[in-house]
């Protein structure tokens, strides 16, 4: 440590993720320096070359520094900074392990299960059902709702005579079929999941669709064994646009949030997961091809496939 604060205090730069946590790690545990020069402005500073390597941060803006000077050799300075962050650096190809994390709340569709095509116009289809035309997009906007309050949105909107309970489950019963029977884990999910339970991290799920259509599929494919717990967004009382699922889901682990990671496939609730402190992973998903780029951006690792994962010892 002595030799880092040498490399650092003549040119006063240091290379940390950007996040409050871990500025606040930074000043504490490596940059103990001068309050001067803690109180320096942060700003972007970063090299794109330098981070060709490492997953989940890929882009100058999830780095700052402080002065960054060049007459440090550069390769050098990236060794010695990204030593000290394992938590949210990550080489190519790593999960975090145990010395990282203690949980992990893992989202169902488009994660866990190679599900989302059964849900494709789930909503729109249902309004056709009731003689309606869908406007066009209703089932993007129904995506980042709680299933109950997407019902709830329907009878309002299109002045249905059904109650919000008698919606959902007309919606469901085209998709009730796919979770009981052909629904598949995506590709690497059950060898990551065994890894992980084997070193001792806590795991749950956390989904905004129906409980009995995720136990069923999860019962079915041999993944509910590795959940300490299924927690869906109607029992948080809100979709992943609020962070309560992914709040309620640590409260129940009894894990620190700073330890506590959030694997998705949809943006809008990564960006849910990360606003509230919580580190996050994003995994690749087909149907969001889109938003892939700012899931890059915004995720502290990103994985186009869980086959590629190796977790970090």
């Amino acid at each position: 440590m002595n030799s880092l604060r040498r490399l650092f205090l003549p040119v006063a730069a240091v290379l940390v993720y950007a996040t409050a946590p871990s500025v606040l790690h930074a000043q504490k545990q490596i940059l103990p320096l001068t309050r001067a020069l803690q109180q320096e402005t942060l700003r972007v500073a970063a090299d794109r070359p330098l981070l060709s390597g490492f997953h989940g941060i890929l882009s100058p803006r999830h780095w700052i520094g402080l002065n960054p000077a060049t007459a440090v050799n550069p390769r050098l300075l990236e060794r010695k900074v990204l030593a000290q962050f394992p938590r949210r650096v990550s080489p190519r190809h790593a999960f975090p392990g145990k010395q990282q994390i203690d949980a992990v709340i893992f989202d169902l569709d488009g994660t866990l299960l190679d599900s989302l095509s059964a849900w494709e116009h789930s909503g729109s289809n249902f309004l056709r059902t009731q003689g309606i035309v869908p406007p066009p997009g209703l089932d993007e906007e129904l995506a980042k709702m709680s299933l109950l309050d997407g019902a709830r949105l329907l009878k309002k909107r299109f002045h249905l005579p059904q109650p919000p309970e008698e919606i959902l489950r007309l919606t469901l019963e085209p998709i009730r079929r796919h979770y009981y029977e052909d629904i598949q884990p995506k590709p690497g999910v059950l060898s990551l999941l065994q890894r992980l339970h084997a070193q001792g991290i806590k795991l749950c799920v956390a989904t905004a669709s129906d409980r009995e259509l995720t136990e069923a599929a999860l019962k079915r494919t041999g993944l509910l064994p590795y959940f300490d717990f299924i927690l869906t967004c109607d029992e948080a009382g809100a979709g992943k646009r609020n962070p309560a699922v992914y709040q309620l889901a640590r409260q129940k682990l009894g894990t620190p949030l700073e330890r506590t990671l959030v694997v998705e496939d949809a943006l809008y609730a990564l960006q849910t997961a990360r606003s509230a402190g919580f580190a996050t992973a994003a995994i690749s998903e087909p149907h969001a091809a889109k938003d892939q780029p700012a899931l890059k951006e915004t995720a502290d690792y990103y994985f186009l496939s869980f086959l590629q994962c190796q977790l970090e010892k």
